[in-house]
């Protein structure tokens, strides 16, 4: 062969395989489940990965999961990592709108690239089949008669489970702020606090309690749509004599950062996924409705839904009955706490350097062994068992105190004041920075 068409023949070959690796790389597909494994956005993600894997079995699809926080936390974590990826999806929803509201998350859907709704899911309120309260009413009584002792187990605060609880409560007259709502980060967890009975009732889409309602676990007392669900043995909550509806809906994003053509071609794969036969056997089998809607109206249904969401919180929020503390991670309390112990540190050292105090301490006192691992092990101790009372700043600060004092320290002042400097800027990273508000003092009274 001459050498200009072996040197042709291989620039063809290079060229070939170069367009055949950018094909197979353009065809792979992350699709991120903010929620721990067995709620519904987990179902979507892996129902989404078997559409795909199905249309074209070459193709890489995994799935990952980055629970908490009301999905905030997945959501973080995607805008920052994935940002200019075509290669990337995460599932949202109506959870993470009011999510994001009731947390105050620093990021929100407005700095994702909007691809495509997908799914409705009528919401249902079960208890476990051995419950007292063998109808929506009976459960209402007890709610409305001791508030408190009715528990509501389901997804994470503030989400579309949290919601409805807190609108039923409003329906029938109870303070929204007296539902004893215990939240979970996973569908999984939910149904087995519900059958292990450490809740009263379970509120979620009726997806995630499908086969256990089928197997005689659970029982439906009511599901919130304007009409019966086909298939299942349970009234509306209208025809329970609750005025209410609400339903959940799920949908993919982007990253940040990718063009418009970027952001079409992921369009196009989803409608072509969710037209697949494979999809509508799974919407089928678990119930969801079909709402698929991309393109502009997508990004305005997303803008008309955080009004909205926004608006029934601020009701909701305005008649809640005062704490007994107001100090919350989602006010201003924790970044006025941190600077002014901060202040209040400075100015103790420039205080005690005024006086010579700091030349007259020993610098440390050896402690003996069974000392160190006594202050320790018992502050780590207290540490557990009242930080639900007294909150996360004082317990940790006690947990600092005892591990200066096991190395040494002479100086118990300093050290408290470091420590509620610390632990009161971690309480504000871990609330402002990653949505995650830590337990505050009088957390465990007010469940």
């Amino acid at each position: 062969m001459p050498r200009r068409a072996r040197t042709a023949a291989g620039w063809t070959c290079a060229a070939a395989i170069a367009l055949g690796a950018a094909t197979a790389a353009a065809q792979s597909l992350t699709i991120v489940a903010p929620a721990a494994p067995g709620g519904g956005w987990d179902q979507t993600a892996r129902a989404l990965q078997h559409a795909f894997t199905t249309a074209d079995p070459a193709s890489p699809i995994q799935v990952e999961n980055v629970p908490g926080a009301a999905g905030t936390i997945g959501l973080a974590r995607f805008v920052s990592a994935e940002r200019g990826r075509p290669d990337a999806l995460l599932v949202t929803g109506l959870v993470m709108v009011s999510g994001i509201v009731a947390t105050r998350s620093v990021v929100s859907l407005g700095d994702v690239t909007p691809i495509a709704r997908l799914t409705g899911e009528d919401e249902v309120i079960v208890v476990p089949a051995s419950s007292p309260h063998r109808t929506l009413q009976d459960l209402i009584t007890a709610f409305r008669r001791e508030p408190r002792r009715v528990s509501w187990g389901g997804g994470s605060a503030g989400g579309t489970d949290d919601l409805l609880a807190r609108l039923l409560a409003e329906a029938v007259g109870v303070a929204p702020a007296d539902v004893n709502y215990v939240a979970f980060s996973g569908g999984g967890e939910a149904l087995a606090a519900l059958l292990g009975g450490q809740v009263t009732a379970g509120v979620s889409g009726l997806g995630e309690f499908a086969q256990s309602l089928a197997a005689g676990q659970l029982r439906a007392l009511a599901v919130a749509s304007p009409e019966r669900v086909a298939g299942l043995d349970a009234p509306t909550l209208r025809e329970a004599g609750v005025a209410l509806d609400l339903a959940n809906w799920r949908a993919v994003v982007a990253p940040p950062g990718l063009s418009d053509a970027e952001a079409a071609r992921l369009a196009d794969r989803v409608r072509r996924v969710v037209q697949s036969a494979t999809w509508r056997e799974t919407l089928a089998r678990t119930g969801w409705t079909d709402l698929h809607l991309d393109g502009p109206p997508f990004r305005q249904f997303l803008l008309a839904e955080q009004a909205r969401v926004e608006a029934v919180l601020r009701r909701l929020d305005a008649n809640r009955a005062p704490a007994t503390s107001s100090w919350t991670p989602t006010s201003a309390t924790l970044p006025r706490l941190a600077i002014a112990v901060t202040l209040a540190l400075l100015a103790w050292h420039a205080w005690q350097r005024r006086r010579g105090d700091d030349s007259r301490d020993e610098p440390s006192v050896p402690q003996a062994g069974h000392v160190r691992v006594a202050a320790i092990v018992g502050a780590a101790l207290f540490h557990a068992v009242a930080q639900p009372i007294l909150g996360f700043v004082p317990t940790a600060t006690t947990v600092f105190v005892a591990g200066a004092f096991a190395l040494g320290s002479v100086r118990p002042r300093r050290d408290i004041a470091v420590g509620l400097a610390v632990t009161a800027t971690v309480a504000m990273v871990f609330a402002y920075g990653l949505g995650v508000p830590l337990p505050m003092p009088g957390a465990a009274w007010r469940r």
